[in-house]
């Protein structure tokens, strides 16, 4: 069945920013900024007596359906029915959604957190640094329906919000070297020929520059490092064009391939890729001993440091998880019912698959259907919909 989790807003800009799991909701100190209090169609629910407006959850299935190309009834309703649910499941999905945003709020004054306007704004900046120029990222921000506004409120102050409030209630735990050892050893294969390189970059239409540039380090008459200081355009020369390790980072594929050729001190030849073109050095190799990684000292210290991240960020999100399960079991949740009239609320009976899971032309469940609903829309609301996860997956349809 097709996950009802995550993807009001997704793609390349939410994955530019390292947020952990940052969430795409409207979390902010009050919730009728931002139209989950919104109470002008009726109240969803309210959580320790705070409201979510009816409007909010139709207006996120409305973007839901646009986004995947659900506007018509016919579209609509075998999307349901054929990812098992019903319209009730859909409505109780969103609205649980908002309830954890809601939540997470409410916790957040309770310990006292907050996000900071320069939290936002650098976040923002590092978003935007991941692509080329301006345009490219306003294109990003269009193929996901957005202003930048709109990303700073739904989604870099939610999830800058969200880290606080994990960092808040699970401070950090000491890692152990027994710890980064074992996680060493079951991860070695991950590991195992990584290339670490520094680049220069120049600009597209420099081409004949970057192959003088490149002649005369072969020659041997332009040291690799002064080159990159005189020529490199990126911000990499400030660290002699250091770029880290390639299984640390996500490089461009031209990129990546062109290294994944190269020794240890070999220079690349001309690589050209939409930031422009690169002259790649190889700086450093990771080869798993033959008897195997018996001491962390064995390994690079930015991957120790990547594998401390990534035990601290499992403990501290399943620590978290724990305590937000039993914080959310102690808030009062009342969930209304639905109204009618709502215009995703429409008939599901042509579109319930028959117990041979085909539709007929009309897209009608054949004769031979049994249970009315899909045996998985009856727990749909409980096997999916995790907390830290957005309802509706329009990607997946």
């Amino acid at each position: 069945m097709t996950s009802l989790k995550a993807a009001k807003f997704t793609c390349s800009i939410i994955l530019a920013v390292s947020l952990g799991s940052a969430l795409a909701g409207c979390v902010s100190d009050n919730a009728g900024d931002v139209g989950i209090g919104d109470t002008s169609e009726g109240v969803a629910a309210t959580v320790n007596g705070e409201p979510i407006g009816e409007k909010a959850i139709t207006e996120y299935i409305a973007e839901f359906r646009e986004a995947g190309s659900l506007d018509d009834s016919e579209a609509w309703g075998k999307w349901v029915t054929s990812n098992g649910y019903t319209i009730d499941n859909v409505r109780e999905e969103v609205i649980d959604y908002y309830v954890d945003e809601l939540l997470y709020r409410q916790a957040a004054k309770e310990q006292g957190v907050s996000v900071e306007q320069s939290q936002i704004d650098e976040a923002v900046e590092q978003a935007k640094s991941q692509f080329e120029n301006e345009e490219a990222w306003q294109e990003a921000l269009s193929a996901n329906s957005m202003t930048e506004e709109e990303y700073r409120a739904d989604v870099v102050e939610p999830g800058l919000l969200q880290q606080a409030l994990v960092d808040a209630v699970v401070p950090d735990s000491e890692i152990s070297d027994d710890e980064l050892l074992a996680l060493a050893q079951s991860s070695a294969s991950e590991f195992e020929g990584a290339r670490r390189s520094s680049h220069i970059l120049f600009s597209s239409d420099d081409a004949e520059e970057a192959q003088e540039v490149l002649d005369k380090i072969n020659a041997g008459e332009l040291d690799f490092d002064t080159a990159v200081e005189r020529y490199s355009i990126d911000s990499s020369a400030e660290n002699g064009g250091d770029v880290g390790w390639d299984a640390l980072n996500t490089f461009v594929v031209e990129y990546a391939n062109a290294l994944s050729n190269l020794e240890v001190g070999e220079i690349s030849g001309l690589v050209e890729s939409e930031y422009g073109i690169h002259l790649i050095k190889c700086t450093d190799m990771f080869t798993v001993p033959a008897e195997g990684i018996v001491s962390v000292e064995q390994i690079p210290e930015e991957i120790l440091s990547r594998m401390r991240t990534d035990i601290t960020a499992t403990d501290k999100s399943s620590e978290f998880l724990s305590w937000f399960e039993e914080y959310k079991a102690g808030a009062e949740v009342q969930i209304n019912d639905m109204p009618a009239g709502l215009p995703y609320d429409i008939d599901l009976s042509p579109y319930l698959l028959g117990d041979s899971g085909e539709l007929n032309e009309e897209g009608e469940a054949k004769a031979d259907s049994g249970d009315p609903v899909p045996d998985s829309a009856e727990n749909a609301s409980d096997t999916e919909g995790e907390q830290g996860d957005e309802p509706l997956e329009p990607s997946e349809s």
